[in-house]
């Protein structure tokens, strides 16, 4: 591949990614969300047995900042329960409350459903190889951002 191809190839994943996010973002719009609040919600909604916001930011690489704020805005709306780990006071295993649960279920089994049939289209080699260059790109990402 010439240069020019690798940078043309390279702005139509990129534009793909983008439309992916883009598709998220306008969904959480529908219930008042940005799409981060959304990928919160989705985490905490798939982990009845909770998690910490350490777990999120590693899963979603979202900001400590970010998460902090979208837990604040959901233990006010009283979505959360926060507890203390005894084995670590620094962090709090975060789950969601009955009402919580109410609430995501109004919204996250479109998203994971969705996403599961969309992945069911593929079929199974193009899932694979899929996730298999996807995960090489971004770990050749990873080696050169710095």
């Amino acid at each position: 591949m010439t240069e020019e191809q690798i940078e043309l190839k390279s702005e139509e994943y990129v534009s793909v990614r983008y439309m992916q996010y883009s598709l998220y973002e306008k969904y959480a719009k529908k219930f008042g969300l940005g799409y981060k609040s959304l990928f919160v919600l989705r985490m905490l909604y798939t982990l009845p047995e909770g998690c910490t916001q350490n777990d999120i930011c590693r899963s979603s690489v979202i900001t400590k900042q970010t998460v902090s704020a979208i837990m604040k805005s959901y233990l006010s709306k009283g979505y959360i329960s926060m507890e203390e780990i005894t084995s670590d006071r620094r962090n709090k295993l975060v789950k969601l409350t009955e009402e919580g649960r109410k609430y995501a279920d109004q919204i996250i089994p479109t998203i994971i459903d969705a996403e599961h049939q969309s992945m069911a289209m593929l079929g199974e080699e193009k899932i694979n190889g899929m996730i298999g260059l996807c995960t090489r790109y971004a770990e050749n990402l990873k080696t050169l951002i710095k």
